[in-house]
């Protein structure tokens, strides 16, 4: 559970570290402001968010990033095993709007509609997987 806990962490990290990048005025993966907010917003938008809104998502993920540690170490908190199901929830969610017809119509806008459905819904329900098995086999 080590190695679960230990991937789902640097994934965690690894998306702060991109909002944070963005937050500072990164363009990667793309090569424009308007590029990356098509790309990675989905609603049509030739604008990032503030930069204050990516480090605030950023500083979020980067807390989501140490959660799997308080499982590991902590399996039996009430606090622990409510804030990963919690975690797991919004994940799962996320995870499965992107594949219901009332975001494909809110999101519709390329590339980030097809990115959604290739990447970030997949992604978002794997780490709530992983946040459940780690909780399941922890308790």
């Amino acid at each position: 559970m080590i190695l679960l806990a230990l991937l789902l962490s640097l994934v965690l990290l690894a998306i702060a570290a991109l909002h944070a990048y963005w937050g500072l005025g990164g363009l990667w993966p793309e090569k424009s402001a308007a590029e990356l907010a098509r790309a990675v917003v989905g609603d049509g938008r030739s604008r990032m968010p503030a930069p204050a809104a990516c480090f605030a998502v950023a500083a979020a993920v980067a807390v989501v990033a140490a959660w799997p540690w308080l499982i590991v170490t902590h399996p039996q908190n009430l606090v622990v095993v409510v804030g990963a199901v919690v975690i797991a929830g919004i994940f799962f969610i996320r995870g499965s709007a992107g594949y219901s017809p009332r975001w494909r119509a809110r999101f519709r806008a390329e590339p980030f509609a097809t990115r959604d459905t290739r990447f970030y819904s997949p992604l978002c329900m794997a780490l709530a997987t992983g946040f459940m098995a780690l909780l399941a086999r922890e308790m």
